[in-house]
């Protein structure tokens, strides 16, 4: 199984750079995304029929509440590649100040989740589940850091 992880996590990972990086912008088609990303769930997790009936209702509601935030992420990564080259102090406290909001409100959303998992579900397997939602966010992250433009100092 830990072979089939590393396998579909490479897979996923490889499918972020042509859907992030078409044209220089920042696109991803989320119906093929959230269909590999479950693919991936499914494999890892391998849940028992009683404890799929459970989580898959609990991960849908989940990943309805996680595209807000992944649309959030999207539109300040956007941002961030717009006004990179020349960005203000002003600019960037914002920036800043909308990064650290967004992280915040996707700590609650997980604290929120994984009280709903755990009530229905053993914490092994929420753990479970948690960590490999972790290990994609992370492969997300390097995927389109690998594009995002450095900020400069600005000469004065």
């Amino acid at each position: 199984m830990k072979k089939t992880l590393v396998k579909m996590l490479t897979v996923l990972i490889f499918l972020f750079p042509p859907l992030l990086h078409a044209e220089g912008t920042l696109e991803i088609d989320m119906d093929e995304f959230l269909t590999a990303k479950k693919a991936l769930v499914k494999e890892t997790l391998q849940l028992t029929e009683k404890e799929s009936a459970v989580f898959w209702p609990l991960y849908d509601a989940y990943v309805k509440a996680q595209i807000k935030i992944f649309n959030r992420h999207t539109a300040l990564i956007r941002e961030h590649k717009k006004k990179s080259e020349n960005l203000s102090d002003k600019e960037a406290e914002v920036l800043i100040n909308k990064y650290l909001e967004l992280q915040a409100d996707d700590l609650k959303l997980k604290q929120a989740h994984v009280k709903k998992f755990s009530k229905k579900l053993p914490y092994r397997r929420v753990y479970q589940f948690f960590d490999l939602e972790d290990r994609i966010d992370i492969g997300y992250l390097a995927a389109i850091a690998e594009d995002l433009p450095i900020v400069e100092e600005i000469s004065k």
